[in-house]
């Protein structure tokens, strides 16, 4: 099977296809039927714009087939009310119930955080979810190790993340490190610099979706540090080689909710040409 066909019984003609293709990769003309490049099949960015914008159903892509994309559902379409209120409503969430979060909702917001862009559709963005407690305080060992040998080697840095306090008051609750979360998410990707980008995108569709399932989420900024430039986190990870982390994030059930949305600082916004 060529890798994109047209199905000349039902297509319009309308050319929706060739006009929405990112690269150009169709060939049309007014009154004909859309055909697709000689070379599409290396060129093709496979991001699913020509199946997707196909009102008669008429393109059948190989590798991405109809049956794997349903109809938007016009009843869901969220007013920008809505939007606005879940994106000024989501709170960093850093008192977390002792729950566990069930498996079966972190798939779910995987499946729907998958869907955010990455640079050239490359949808390379992978998963590490730990959920066992026991991991959770390891992890938590190795974060204060790293506090202390910050606080020797790096005190202006220290000093900056306020680490002899944070430390402080892990002797008090050793769960300090990571707010008592029972999961934590970590994105990772290709080393590159592209998988910083595309962790950073994903994580936040992430964060978003986890907020309208009643969760919480808050970015794990030194588990990221550490993943990075601290080998025993590194080694906990256990990422596979070429992997990098691109971000990391704390889930879970908030202790306590916020019916309020704080203020924040006005956008400073340039625009070109000043008017």
């Amino acid at each position: 099977m060529e890798l994109i066909t047209v199905d000349r019984d039902t297509c319009t003609q309308c050319g929706l296809c060739a006009a929405a293709c990112p690269g150009g990769f169709f060939l049309f003309k007014k009154g004909g039927y859309p055909r697709p490049i000689p070379q599409v099949e290396n060129y093709c960015l496979r991001c699913g714009h020509c199946v997707a914008v196909c009102p008669s159903g008429s393109l059948a892509h190989r590798e991405i087939p109809l049956e794997s994309c349903p109809p938007l559902q016009k009843k869901l379409e969220a007013t920008p009310e809505q939007v606005e209120q879940l994106i000024k409503g989501r709170r960093s969430i850093r008192e977390y119930q002792d729950r566990p979060v069930p498996r079966e909702t972190i798939i779910r917001l995987v499946d729907t955080a998958r869907y955010a862009p990455t640079g050239h559709n490359m949808q390379e963005v992978e998963w590490l979810v730990l959920d066992d407690r026991q991991d959770l305080r390891r992890l938590e060992a190795i974060g204060v190790d790293w506090m202390r040998s910050v606080i020797k080697t790096q005190p202006q840095m220290a000093m900056a993340m306020e680490m002899e306090m944070l430390l402080k008051r892990h002797e008090k609750d050793p769960t300090t490190f990571l707010r008592g979360a029972p999961a934590l998410v970590v994105a990772y990707g290709p080393s590159g610099p592209m998988s910083l980008i595309d962790s950073t995108i994903t994580l936040s569709y992430f964060d978003l979706a986890a907020n309208s399932l009643g969760l919480g989420c808050c970015w794990a900024g030194f588990v990221y540090f550490m993943a990075t430039g601290f080998p025993p986190m590194k080694e906990a990870l256990s990422l596979p080689e070429g992997r990098a982390v691109g971000g990391c994030m704390m889930l879970g059930y908030p202790k306590f909710g916020y019916p309020r949305i704080p203020a924040r600082r006005p956008a400073r916004i340039t625009w070109h040409p000043s008017s």
